[in-house]
This record gives structure tokens, C-alpha cells and sequence, in this order.
């Protein structure tokens, strides 16, 4: 085990990274997998939805209740899960966490009851809250600034091929086992791989037993330590706009992406006719097209956009394409063209999510934290209230074409919000107050 503290590099050292690495086994062996099958839980509600609501005899009222009970409970303890991270370290509050979390699964069949539901689904977002901060705070420690995207890469990865792989596999699960063994399979993954972090993975590379010297020297040469950074009031950032139009923005995009994440395996089922088996597949196509607009863009940006202008702009074009093929896939009676619209929705979707946190570090500067954490409080707020919001929608209409409409109309309010952003000039907390 290596303890003792790592001598300046030299930059040679910092330009040659050693081959392989623990950091990448931690990141794409564990910290993949383990935000993968949380996203799968997840998955399992959703695509479960329309089976549990007609054996339970739940209205859609209840049934949206029951779905963002989940979504209000991760929102509000996202803050109490870093802090508890912080406190305890990333491998014991991750560990305790998926524990928690797939305890909560198992138990999600026995709700019975509308009440039960909405009890069990509130602890599992508690528990599931910790698993985003401790994961970023793992990355943090254990990669370099140099390789921290690529890292944030895997995570968000594990993040969305749980909606890619998760629909699908759910619905075979149901058809050959019935819908109270999904949540059953998935707790008992996430327990597995609950105690598989808690054996390999550290707070730190250099508490690993297993880690060279060399790796250690390359992470910590290249990595910012935490430093005591000045306290502001918030009141600093509060009377700044583009503070709040980061934020507001952020809460459109997650009001259309809410609409895939909770609803589509729902509409394409009642509102389309599709059966469980093509519910499945078709499910799962908009969000290989999200995987393909995030990767896609990323590596456009990297590459070519590297001023904020055009990334601005590319960003309330990818609001407006959201919107508009959002609508086109509603007013589509054809099922093909109807699900071809709404891949490029949420493919549209993705190209804006590259934006959004690329702004937050460009905006925030040294308090990049404090714009991320706002902006992702918004976001969680309306993962919670959006479905909630777009089934009162449906009941109101009758239909989900209204639903939908509301929802591009956010599109259009996220593209105006973009041009108050000016992600191209940091906050300063000296100016604003």
C-alpha cells in the first residue's frame, strides 16, 4: 500500500501516463456498472408502469404520483448525500447507499397499495441520491484534470445505457418471469456490486493496495487538491441573470427529457397500441440517439467549436429540434415516422447536455461548483414535478398531444434562456456584488 506522500513530479512524468491503471478499472469496472443498474431500478418502474397500472387499478394521477415520488425524494437529498460523501468518504457512503437502494427495489413489489408505492419509491430516492456526488467526488480524487472528461465520459455512459438496455430487458423479464421479479433481479445486481466497491474501491489512490507508485505520482501531479476556498453569500449569485438562466435552462431541458425517462414506455403503450414486446424495442431507440447526439457533440466541440458563440447558438438550435420533432412525433399517425421524430428529439436533447455542463464550469470559474449544484438542483426539482406536471396534462386533454405541445413550448423558452447564459464570461462574485 502506497502512504507515503509523492515527491514533485518532473513533466515528463505527467506527459506519460502509465498503461492501464486502477483509476480505470474503478471508473469503467465498478463506478460503470454500478450507475448503470441504478439507472436500470429506474428503467424497472418505468417500463413496468403500464403493467402495474392495470393490475392495480391505479388512474393515471396516482400512477404519475407514484413515479415522481422517486424523482422529489433523490432532488431534495441530493445536498445531504454530498455532504454525507464528504463526511464519510466516497466508498462508504457509496457502499451504504446501494446497499439502501436495492433493499428498496426488492421491496417495490410489495407496496400493494397506492400509499406503499409512494413510501417505498420515496426511500429508494433517498438512497439512490448519495450515488451521483460520490461517484463525481471518486472521479475527482482518482483521475487527473487531463483525464477527468474522459472519465465523466464512463459515468454518464453507465448513466444512459440503462435507458438504452433497460426497457428491453425489462419487458423480457416480464414476459417470462412477471414484473415483481424485475425489481428483484436488479436488487440483487446492486447489492452484488454494493459489496464488490466496498472490497476494491478507496477514498484515495494511494490508500489502494494494489495501485504502482507510478500511477499514484501521475494522478496527484495532475490533480487539483481541494483548497480552502473564500465562503460567498448566495446573494452574490442570486441578483446575477445568467445564474438564473443557467439554472432555468436546465430545467426546460429536464422537463422534455422527463417525458422520455417516465412516460413514453406509458404512452407508446396506451396512446399508440403497441404491445409490451414492441414497447420494448422501440423504447429504447431514442435514447441510442441521445448516446449518439452526447458522444457526437462532445467530440464536434473538442474539435471544432471552441468558442462559445457557435456553441451557444448550436445549443437553442438543439432546443428548437427538440421541440419541433417533439410535436411531429405527437401529430404522426404513422409508428415508424412517429418514433424516428422522437429520436431526433432526444437526440437533440443530448447535443444541448453537452452544453449545459461545459457552461457551468466556463461560467462558474473557481466557483464552478456552486453553478453546477444550482443548475442540477433545478434539474432534479423538475425530474420530480415534470411527470407529475405532464400527466395532469393528459388527464386535462384527454390525449397526450396537449402534453406534448406544453413540452415544446419549454423547448422554445430553453433556447431564449441560452442567450442570458454568456457562458464565454465567468461570474465574478467582486462585480456582481
Amino acid at each position: 500500500m502506497v502512504r507515503t506522500s509523492a515527491p514533485a513530479q518532473p513533466a515528463a512524468a505527467t506527459r506519460n501516463p502509465p498503461r492501464g491503471g486502477i483509476r480505470w478499472v474503478l471508473s469503467a469496472g465498478l463506478l460503470l456498472p454500478v450507475t448503470f443498474v441504478m439507472s436500470m431500478d429506474r428503467a424497472a418502474m418505468t417500463a413496468a408502469a403500464p403493467v402495474i397500472q392495470q393490475n392495480l387499478h391505479f388512474s393515471v394521477t396516482q400512477m404519475s404520483v407514484i413515479l415522481t415520488a422517486f424523482w422529489w425524494a433523490y432532488a431534495l437529498f441530493q445536498v445531504p448525500g454530498g455532504i454525507i460523501t464528504r463526511r464519510f468518504g466516497p466508498r462508504k457512503a457509496l457502499a451504504v447507499a446501494g446497499l439502501w437502494w436495492s433493499v428498496f427495489t426488492f421491496l417495490t413489489p410489495y407496496g400493494l397499495v397506492f400509499l406503499g408505492f409512494v413510501v417505498i419509491r420515496v426511500l429508494l430516492g433517498i438512497g439512490q441520491a448519495a450515488d451521483w456526488p460520490a461517484s463525481v467526488y471518486t472521479l475527482h480524487r482518482w483521475f487527473p484534470r487531463r483525464e477527468q472528461s474522459r472519465g465523466n465520459s464512463i459515468l454518464l455512459c453507465g448513466l444512459y445505457l440503462g435507458n438504452v438496455v433497460g426497457t428491453p430487458l425489462v419487458v423480457w423479464i416480464i414476459d417470462a418471469f412477471g414484473w415483481r421479479q424485475v425489481f428483484h433481479v436488479f436488487a440483487v445486481l446492486g447489492a452484488i456490486l454494493a459489496l464488490t466497491w466496498w472490497w476494491f474501491a478507496r477514498d484515495e489512490p494511494r490508500e489502494h493496495p494494489r495501485i504502482s507508485r507510478a500511477e499514484v505520482d501521475y494522478i496527484e501531479s495532475g490533480r487539483e487538491d481541494d483548497q480552502q476556498q473564500q465562503k460567498l453569500s448566495w446573494r452574490v449569485f442570486a441578483g446575477s441573470l445568467r445564474f438564473w438562466a443557467i439554472g432555468a435552462q436546465y430545467a426546460f431541458l429536464l422537463l422534455i427529457q422527463g417525458f422520455f425517462a417516465t412516460w413514453l414506455p406509458t404512452y407508446l403503450v396506451q396512446a399508440r397500441g403497441l404491445s409490451l414486446s414492441q414497447m420494448g424495442f422501440l423504447g429504447s431507440l431514442p435514447w441510442i440517439a441521445m448516446l449518439i447526439g452526447v458522444f457526437g457533440i462532445g467530440a464536434l466541440n473538442d474539435r471544432v467549436l471552441r468558442r462559445w458563440r457557435p456553441r451557444v447558438w448550436l445549443a437553442a438550435i438543439g432546443y428548437l429540434a427538440a421541440a419541433g420533432f417533439l410535436v411531429l412525433g405527437a401529430l404522426s399517425a404513422d409508428t415508424t415516422l412517429m418514433i424516428l421524430f422522437l429520436c431526433l428529439s432526444l437526440g437533440s436533447v443530448g447535443t444541448v447536455q453537452v452544453q449545459v455542463w461545459a457552461a457551468c464550469q466556463d461560467l462558474g470559474g473557481k466557483h464552478s461548483a456552486t453553478v453546477s449544484g444550482w443548475t442540477n438542483l433545478w434539474g432534479n426539482l423538475i425530474s420530480a414535478a415534470g411527470p407529475l406536471f405532464t400527466g395532469i396534462l393528459v388527464g386535462i386533454g384527454g390525449d397526450w398531444v396537449l402534453a406534448m405541445l406544453v413540452l415544446a413550448v419549454a423547448g422554445v423558452l430553453g433556447a431564449v434562456c441560452w442567450f442570458f447564459v454568456h457562458p464565454e464570461r465567468p461570474l465574478d462574485a467582486k462585480e456582481n456584488a
